[in-house]
């Protein structure tokens, strides 16, 4: 017994001090992170692109730029975030409050493209799920709006995968 009280007074110290440095870690890891940071996102309408924007000065304004037009501004929020619609961007975008550094978010084409791949996506599971219900569908419902050529190409991707895994010759 009494080699483990021993042992349990020789480890307990050791627990404690690690359990102390990993808060010290973390907390020194927040602080670190608090650069302004943002990114570039595509919208539904392929004119516009959405930036967000975190670690900016508080209830300040911040301008948004593009390389080849593409202008805009709006205040960080309380917590220093911020989210703006900008359109007919292209080039790189970026974002800067008055006394600070301008802060690179991406490219419009970044953005294009993610929203090429979100359209195939999105195509691509409708599709597969269409042939899944009806092996006889062979085209995207209709909506107001036309139909983005990714999301059709998507769309006729997942029927197809659909019809060789569910549907008979």
């Amino acid at each position: 017994m009494n080699a483990r009280r021993v042992r349990l007074a020789v480890l307990a110290p050791l627990a404690v001090s690690s359990l102390a440095l990993g808060t010290v870690t973390f907390s020194a890891s927040t602080a670190a992170a608090a650069s302004p940071t943002c990114s570039v996102r595509s919208t539904d309408n392929p004119r516009n692109l959405l930036v967000s924007g975190r670690n900016f000065k508080p209830n300040k304004f911040v301008a948004v730029t593009s390389a080849g037009g593409g202008v805009g501004g709006v205040r960080a929020g309380a917590t220093g975030r911020f989210s703006l619609t900008i359109t007919d961007a292209s080039g790189t975008v970026r974002a800067r409050q008055f006394g600070g550094s301008a802060v690179r978010c991406g490219t419009a084409g970044t953005g294009q493209q993610d929203n090429a791949r979100k359209q195939y996506r999105e195509g691509f599971r409708q599709g597969f799920a269409a042939v899944r219900e009806n092996c006889d569908a062979t085209q995207p419902r209709q909506g107001i709006a036309a139909v983005d050529e990714n999301f059709r190409k998507g769309f006729r991707d997942g029927a197809k995968l659909a019809s060789e895994r569910f549907c008979e010759d």
